[in-house]
């Protein structure tokens, strides 16, 4: 197995859905957001490796948890699926009567160069859009960037992320919406 293929299984991240919200003790939170409208509230949390999206509908939660590795977080109860953020997929769920849940995700490892364009652009687009980011170094020293552009509607949620990894030259990209599904 050559050396570029062991880091990218090792660079990867993993969904996992839960049908509650999550401890923050549970991760090292680098931004938060709480939004509250008249059909949901949802925090959104940035954390190091990935991101928490806790969406909540009447009796209702979804919580969208996107981080390294593909072990549950000594919170398995709960825990509706895990799907490895391989490749290009979609997925689409509804939870209890009114909560709808849609996500596309898109891993890609790209050559030294092109990375190195693809974070500067995003880093910038971060930058001027005043969006939530964080870009720093891991337990392991490898540098990353991570980014959510959020959308905030009456009835739902759209949450745009990209996290990259230097060390692997990894990106990957998820658009997710959570919908409170209206006369429900």
């Amino acid at each position: 197995m050559s050396n570029r293929t062991k880091q990218r299984r090792s660079g990867g991240l993993t969904l996992q859905l839960y049908t509650r919200a999550l401890h923050p003790e549970l991760f090292k939170i680098l931004g938060s957001e709480q939004v509250t409208r008249r059909a949901y509230e949802g925090d959104i949390w940035l954390v190091e490796g990935g991101h928490v999206i806790s969406f909540t509908a009447g009796k209702t939660t979804l919580t969208e948890v996107i981080v390294n590795g593909g072990e549950p977080l000594n919170a398995d109860r709960h825990l509706l699926q895990t799907i490895p953020c391989r490749g290009e997929k979609y997925h689409e769920t509804t939870v209890g009567p009114n909560v709808r849940y849609m996500i596309s995700t898109q891993e890609e490892q790209l050559s030294q160069t092109l990375y190195d364009a693809t974070r500067h652009e995003i880093s910038t687009y971060a930058s001027k859009r005043e969006l939530m980011s964080a870009e720093g170094h891991n337990a392991e020293g490898a540098g990353y960037l991570s980014v959510l552009d959020i959308e905030r509607r009456s009835h739902e949620l759209l949450v745009q992320s990209f996290h990259l990894f230097d060390e692997t030259q990894m990106v990957i990209k998820t658009q997710a919406i959570i919908e409170a599904v209206k006369g429900s």
